[in-house]
């Protein structure tokens, strides 16, 4: 037996047991390379444009049937609808919890027709979409078992740094200056100029602009214009015993497309992460993009796992556009069921 309740924000008590929840199923599932979602995401609210849902699921203490045990939160849902009624779904089971039925029953409870009146469980949701990143085989049966189809992919891709398998990184010659690695708050005026020039919707404008600041960037100017710009995170982490580093947004104006510029940044970040002591890199990027795929290729990247978007229900204005993404992505986002 489970428990819940949509809330537009989390009350207090709720606050704090997600939040505890979210670090620790973030920590437990790093090295498999599962979606984790962003504490700051705990504190959103509902704007303009959006309207975000909180649902804190509950249930007895190890799932006891025992009417004096108490009552934890043992997963989380969050739901952000905009303006079409394309509802963004992130989720996470305690690490302690999974495999015990906890997203079937809240599935089979909630239903997923989101074409009725009020839209799926009365969130104003006609479509929702939840990404699961690393292949969670959790995620495999349950949207098995209810017939979720996987309307997009996505691939982690690899490129090794240091040791036999690691090509030399020459220098890719560009007509534009690139900068050395500077803040993302260091680089925001610049970082603006180039999303504003880019074709891109709106939800993925805002998303750039929740970057973890914590990264660098590397900038690159056509005669004195931002044309482009990539960052990365320097800081590494452990990924199958090797130390690793992730490569986040890499992004070219319209106007500068076409010219070697993103690979010319590219070389430029995975420099940097190397001499910070990654001896690989790791970065996402969307396999139906034959051009990205293509310079990923020439730059010695390998694919390492599969990511998948899955979709119910369908509103008046979807397009193509919906899919649209920068280049690469770093890890953000998803669900873990």
């Amino acid at each position: 037996m489970i428990s819940y309740r949509w809330c537009d924000e989390l009350a207090v008590d709720d606050r704090d047991e997600v939040l505890a929840l979210v670090r620790r199923a973030a920590e437990y599932d790093a090295e498999a390379g599962f979606s984790a979602i962003d504490p700051r995401d705990l504190n959103a609210r509902s704007s303009e444009g959006e309207r975000v849902w909180h649902l804190p699921i509950r249930a007895r203490r190890d799932l006891s049937v025992r009417d004096d045990a108490p009552w934890v939160v043992v997963a989380y849902l969050r739901l952000a609808v905009d303006g079409d009624g394309l509802g963004a779904v992130q989720f996470v089971v305690d690490p302690d919890y999974r495999s015990r039925g906890i997203a079937t029953l809240l599935v089979e409870e909630l239903g997923l027709d989101a074409a009725g009146d009020g839209g799926w469980a009365g969130t104003g949701a006609r479509m929702l979409r939840a990404w699961a990143y690393g292949s969670h085989p959790a995620a495999d049966r349950l949207t098995t078992r209810f017939g979720v189809p996987a309307v997009r992919r996505q691939w982690t891709l690899l490129r090794h740094l240091s040791g036999p398998w690691a090509d030399p990184l020459d220098p890719v010659t560009t007509e534009a200056v690139l900068s050395e690695p500077v803040s993302w708050d260091a680089a925001s005026a610049e970082v603006d100029a180039v999303v504003a020039a880019t074709a891109m919707p709106t939800r993925h404008r805002d998303s750039l602009s929740r970057t973890d600041d914590s990264g660098l960037v590397v900038l690159a100017s056509v005669g004195g214009e931002p044309a482009g710009y990539v960052r990365f995170d320097p800081g590494l982490h452990e990924h199958e015993e090797l130390r690793a580093a992730w490569l986040g947004a890499l992004v070219v104006s319209d106007r500068a497309s076409g010219r070697g510029l993103g690979s010319a940044l590219l070389v430029r970040a995975l420099v940097a992460v190397r001499d910070a002591g990654a001896q690989i890199a790791l970065m996402r990027i969307d396999p139906d993009d034959d051009r990205a795929v293509r310079m990923c290729r020439l730059l010695s990247f390998e694919q390492d796992e599969a990511h998948a978007c899955y979709q119910v229900g369908s509103t008046v204005h979807e397009t193509q556009d919906d899919f649209c993404q920068v280049l690469t992505v770093g890890p953000s986002g998803g669900s873990v069921v």
